[in-house]
């Protein structure tokens, strides 16, 4: 966002140079003009008239221009906050497969293969480190082929981790608050959803 302003500055800099000299150069010739039609019925107010229409178009067109600018930023970063969200969403639930599945499935590794690319492109550096953590439980977990119940249960609570890592990532971008007492309140979920399963 910040890089965006520094390419925005020298091009509002431009405008402005050009937008003085414009104004001075108007003024300039208005004046000539004005004073030349002195002697001439209505014409000075005819110029008048047209000088305030050249302005009110002028400073519309430089209103519309910047309002576009605003708008097209806007729709970029909704069309990035969509693009995380369902890349963050998809991670989640292929871990939840694979760790439901407790067993090496090539397919599922492959599509988890493809969710981490899209995670290098869109996620936040606390999401990639986060999910590289379940991904190194699952490679210690699945050496053996299959996942043991304290593999998984590490596992569900390194994902607590990821989804604490994307929530932060996501209210971010929309400007909510995000702090420790969410994250503490996100893993003791993954642990009470320990303690529920261990019941069955």
């Amino acid at each position: 966002m910040q890089e965006n302003r520094q390419k925005r500055q020298p091009h509002d800099f431009i405008w402005l140079v050009a937008s003085l000299l414009v104004l001075v150069f108007g003024y300039l010739l208005f004046r000539q003009i004005y004073d030349a039609s002195e002697s001439l019925p209505f014409a000075q107010e005819t110029i008048l008239v047209f000088l305030g229409a050249v302005a009110t178009i002028f400073l519309t067109a430089v209103l519309l221009n910047r309002q576009t600018e605003l708008e097209l930023s806007k729709e970029g970063r909704v069309l990035l906050f969509d693009q995380k969200n369902a890349v963050y969403m998809a991670a989640v639930e292929k871990i939840a497969e694979i760790v439901e599945e407790q067993r090496h499935d090539p397919q599922l590794i492959d599509e988890l293969r493809v969710i981490g690319h899209k995670l290098a492109i869109v996620g936040s550096a606390p999401v990639i480190g986060a999910f590289r953590t379940v991904l190194d439980l699952l490679l210690g977990g699945l050496r053996d082929g299959e996942l043991d119940n304290k593999d998984a249960e590490d596992i569900m609570h390194a994902v607590a981790e990821v989804t604490f890592a994307m929530r932060q990532d996501l209210l971010t971008d929309i400007g909510a608050g995000w702090g420790q007492a969410e994250r503490e309140m996100i893993v003791g979920n993954s642990r009470r959803m320990e303690r529920l399963d261990d019941l069955g």
